[in-house]
């Protein structure tokens, strides 16, 4: 699944430039708003990975959306672009774990490596939820069956490889990765849908 990327400001340049840029330059989804009080419809029904917003907007600033993501304890990191950045708001910014501050202009490989740095977290707290997951389900024999199909999700991605060679660098018998392997599949053609 790809990670995904909400885009929030209320200039229709700024919007198309920063889509554009991330568009081009990365293998995210962008999505684009630019009515700040569409946010909280927006992620009533979806979770971001990222959301990357300005902060002097009408509606909604900036501030108030990191605030309501910090509120509702949501997944997504936030990263608040401006053209008039005081102290002070970079010091309520950061009490709020705001992920990065930009201030404009901002050279497109400063977003580029924002969103990256975003982005890889977001997967290294995607997986560290997986884990509690499968160490939080009772009994122990269906956590071990989880635990193996997160293994082998993890190994095949990791390595590329399958079938033969999989068996022998999972060290699982055959006959469980058989089974694992379709679990696995099932699994993926139900998210393809």
């Amino acid at each position: 699944m790809k990670q995904r990327i909400l885009v929030i400001d209320d200039e229709p340049p700024m919007l198309k430039l920063l889509a554009q840029v991330l568009s081009d330059r990365t293998p995210y989804s962008v999505t684009t708003e630019s009515n700040s009080l569409e946010v909280p419809r927006l992620l009533e029904k979806e979770e971001y990975d990222l959301i990357i917003t300005d902060l002097g907007m009408p509606g909604l600033d900036g501030m108030q959306i990191l605030k309501m993501v910090r509120e509702k304890d949501r997944f997504e990191e936030v990263v608040i672009i401006t053209a008039f950045g005081s102290l002070a708001t970079v010091l309520e910014a950061v009490s709020e774990r705001v992920f990065d501050f930009l201030v404009k202009p901002f050279r497109k490989s400063q977003i580029t490596g924002v969103v990256e740095r975003a982005m890889w977290s977001q997967r290294e707290k995607r997986r560290d939820r997986a884990m509690r997951r499968i160490c939080d389900i009772e009994p122990y024999a269906e956590a071990e069956r989880k635990f193996r199909l997160e293994y082998l999700r993890r190994l095949a991605k990791n390595t590329g490889v399958d079938g033969d060679v999989l068996a022998r660098r999972s060290g699982l018998d055959p006959d469980v990765l058989a089974s694992l392997t379709e679990e696995l599949k099932t699994e993926f053609n139900e998210s393809e849908e």
